[in-house]
C-alpha cells in the first residue's frame, strides 16, 4: 500500500453491508459487532452524499439513551472514518455558520435544537420514544435506529407512516423511504423486548442480493482501475475507464432499488478486534445472556423463570416526560426533574438505596392518596465513584425540586457497620445535607433503622402479591419505563434459583458481571426496589391479608 492510503479495519459482514448499501438494512448483532460505529456510521456517510439536503430520524428508544450511547458511537464511527465534528457536521448549531449559506436543507428546519446536520444540508432530526413530539407533523427519506428490540411495533410502525414525500427530489436513491435498524438478539420473555424485526426476513429477496454483490464487485474492480488510470496520466485510457465506470454505477444503482438485507450474526464476526479474552470472559460469566447477547440465539429462559413473575407492561407508564420540557432539553443539554411529568416538586421523595460496586438509587412518591405509588427516577455511580458522587448527582437532578426532603429506605447492611464508622446509610445522608461543612437544603430520614433482614424468599412471595395486584390494601406499581431504564432492566432480568431448603431466591450472579455491565445487566438495582417497597407496613399488609384468607376458609368449610 503507497503511504497516502489511509487502512482501517472493518469486519467482513460491515464490508458486505458495505457493498450492498441496500435499501433497508435489518441487522441482528452479537454484543461488540461494532453495530453502530461500522454499519451505521457507513451507511449514513453513503446517504450525506446520495442524499444533500434530505430529512432523515435518528431513533432511540430514550433521549438519554440516544444522547448518553447512541450518538456518541456513532460520531466515533464518524471520525474513524475521517468525519469531524464542527468540519463535517454540526451538532444543535447554525450549519450556514460552519459552511456558508450553500448548505441548504431540503426542509424547514424550523430550530436547530435536536438535530444533526451535515456540510450539504443533510439533516437528522434526533427523536425518542419517550419524547413522540419531536417526531409529529414530519416527513423524513430515512429511519435510522439502534437497539431496536427496545421499540414497540406499534409506536415504531407510526414513525415508519413519517417516511413519505419528497420523491421527485431523492425518489432516485435506493435509500429512499428505507430503513437502517440493528440490534443484538431481542428476548420476548422480557417486558419491554420486541422480536418484530426478525419478520423482517421476509423482505428480502436473495436472488436480488446476490446480484447487487456481483456488480459491487465488478464495479468495485473498475474504480480501482480508474485509480490506476488517472495515475498513470493517459488521457484516453482515463476515458475509456470512465465510461465502464458509469455503465456500472448505473446497473449498480438499478438492482439496489428496493432491496432489504436481513443478517443474524454472533459477536465472533468482529473476533479479530474482540479478541479470544473478551470471549473467554463473557463465557466464564456462566449467564444464559451469552447465549443471546453473544451468540445471537433465539432465548430459551421462559417468562416464569423470572424473579418478579407477574411483573407485567400494566407496571410501567411510557408519558413520564413533560412535553414542554422534552423540547427545552438538547442532546447536549443534562436534563433534571423539571422533566418529570408526574413529580410533585412540592411532596417529600421517597428513595430505595443499594450499597456496593454500583450505588443504585431509586426516587419515588405516593399518589392518590397512597392508592398509586409511582417510581419516578433512577441514579447510580460506579465503582470508583462513591457515596458523595451519587449524593451530587442526586442532587443536581433535583435542584428545582422545592421539597427537599427524602425517605429513604435501604438495606440492614447499610447501617451494619455503624459502630466501625462505616455506616453507609448515613454516610449519604451526610453527603446529601453537608458539603464542606455547609448546608444544601436537603433532609434525608432513615427510615429502615431498626427494620429485620429482608428474605429472599420473602421478597418473592411479596412482590408476587404486590405484582397481581389483587391486594387492595396495596398501592398500585407504576414505573417509568424510560427515566427508570436501568431498574426496569434489572427487575425484568432478575432470575430465580432455589436455595437448599428450596425456596425460591434470587440468583444474583449477575453482581459479577464486569462493572460497566451492572446497571443494565445486574440484580442491583432490584435490590433497591426491594428496600423501598419491602417496607414494614406493606409487608405487614401481605401477611395480614393471607391470615384473613386462611381463616375465611376455615369457617367455611
Amino acid at each position: 500500500m503507497p503511504d497516502s492510503v489511509d487502512q482501517r479495519f472493518s469486519n467482513w459482514l460491515a464490508q458486505v453491508a458495505g457493498l450492498l448499501l441496500p435499501k433497508n438494512l435489518y441487522a441482528i448483532l452479537g454484543r461488540g459487532s461494532s453495530k453502530t460505529t461500522d454499519f451505521q456510521a457507513e451507511r449514513l456517510q453513503e446517504m450525506v452524499y446520495d442524499l444533500p439536503g434530505a430529512p432523515v430520524a435518528l431513533v432511540s428508544d430514550t433521549y438519554m439513551n440516544l444522547q448518553k450511547n447512541v450518538l456518541p458511537t456513532l460520531i466515533e464511527g464518524l471520525e474513524f472514518k475521517g468525519w469531524k465534528e464542527n468540519i463535517h457536521f454540526v451538532i444543535e448549531k447554525d450549519p450556514e455558520k460552519y459552511f456558508g449559506k450553500d448548505c441548504k436543507t431540503y426542509n424547514r428546519v424550523v430550530s436547530f435544537k435536536h438535530t444533526m446536520i451535515f456540510f450539504n444540508g443533510f439533516n437528522l432530526t434526533f427523536i425518542s420514544l419517550d419524547r413522540p413530539s419531536a417526531a409529529a407533523g414530519r416527513s423524513y427519506v430515512h429511519i435510522i435506529g439502534d437497539e431496536v428490540k427496545f421499540f414497540p411495533e406499534n409506536k415504531i410502525a407510526k414513525l415508519t407512516k413519517a417516511v413519505r414525500g419528497m420523491t421527485v427530489k431523492y425518489g432516485h436513491s435506493p435509500f429512499y423511504r428505507g430503513h437502517t435498524f440493528t440490534t443484538d438478539m431481542p428476548n420476548p420473555n422480557l417486558i419491554g423486548e420486541h422480536d418484530w424485526v426478525l419478520k423482517q426476513v421476509v423482505k428480502m429477496n436473495k436472488t436480488q442480493i446476490l446480484d447487487i454483490l456481483d456488480v459491487a464487485f465488478v464495479l468495485n474492480e473498475i474504480r480501482q482501475e480508474f485509480i490506476v488510470a488517472e495515475a498513470g496520466g493517459n488521457k484516453r485510457e482515463i476515458a475509456n475507464v470512465e465510461k465502464k465506470l458509469q455503465r456500472w454505477e448505473e446497473r449498480y444503482l438499478k438492482v439496489r432499488q428496493n432491496s432489504t438485507f436481513f443478517w443474524i450474526a454472533s459477536s465472533f464476526v468482529n473476533a479479530d478486534i474482540l479478541t479470544d479474552q473478551f470471549f473467554e470472559d463473557e463465557f466464564d460469566s456462566d449467564l444464559e445472556d451469552v447465549k443471546c447477547a453473544i451468540l445471537s440465539l433465539p432465548p430459551e429462559i421462559e417468562a416464569g423463570e423470572r424473579f418478579y413473575a407477574n411483573l407485567a407492561d400494566v407496571h410501567f407508564y411510557d408519558d413520564g416526560n413533560d412535553s414542554y420540557w422534552s423540547h427545552e432539553f438538547g442532546i447536549r443539554d443534562e436534563p433534571d426533574s423539571r422533566i418529570l411529568k408526574y413529580c410533585d416538586p412540592d411532596a417529600v421523595l421517597e428513595g430505595g438505596l443499594d450499597v456496593g460496586n454500583q450505588m443504585s438509587l431509586i426516587l419515588a412518591q405516593p399518589k392518590k392518596h397512597g392508592k398509586e405509588y409511582r417510581i419516578l427516577k433512577d441514579i447510580h455511580t460506579l465503582s470508583p465513584e462513591w457515596i458523595e458522587t451519587l449524593a451530587k448527582k442526586t442532587r443536581t437532578y433535583f435542584k428545582h425540586h422545592n421539597n427537599k426532603q427524602i425517605d429513604l429506605y435501604y438495606d440492614r447492611a447499610a447501617n451494619s457497620y455503624k459502630k466501625a464508622g462505616q455506616d453507609l446509610a448515613s454516610k449519604f445522608k451526610d453527603a446529601m445535607e453537608k458539603v464542606d461543612g455547609k448546608r444544601t437544603g436537603w433532609k434525608v430520614n432513615l427510615k429502615s433503622v431498626g427494620q429485620g433482614n429482608i428474605n429472599s424468599w420473602v421478597e418473592y412471595d411479596f412482590m408476587m402479591e404486590l405484582l397481581s395486584n389483587t391486594n387492595r390494601k396495596l398501592p398500585k406499581l407504576l414505573i417509568d419505563r424510560f427515566n427508570c431504564r436501568f431498574l426496569k432492566s434489572s427487575i425484568e432480568l432478575a432470575p430465580t434459583k432455589k436455595d437448599r431448603k428450596g425456596r425460591t431466591v434470587k440468583d444474583k450472579r449477575s453482581e459479577g458481571l464486569p462493572i460497566k455491565r451492572l446497571p443494565l445487566e445486574s440484580t442491583n438495582f432490584s435490590d433497591a426496589f426491594k428496600y423501598i417497597m419491602c417496607r414494614k407496613k406493606w409487608l405487614k399488609l401481605v401477611k395480614s391479608t393471607r391470615k384473613a384468607n386462611v381463616g375465611d376458609v376455615g369457617a367455611h368449610g
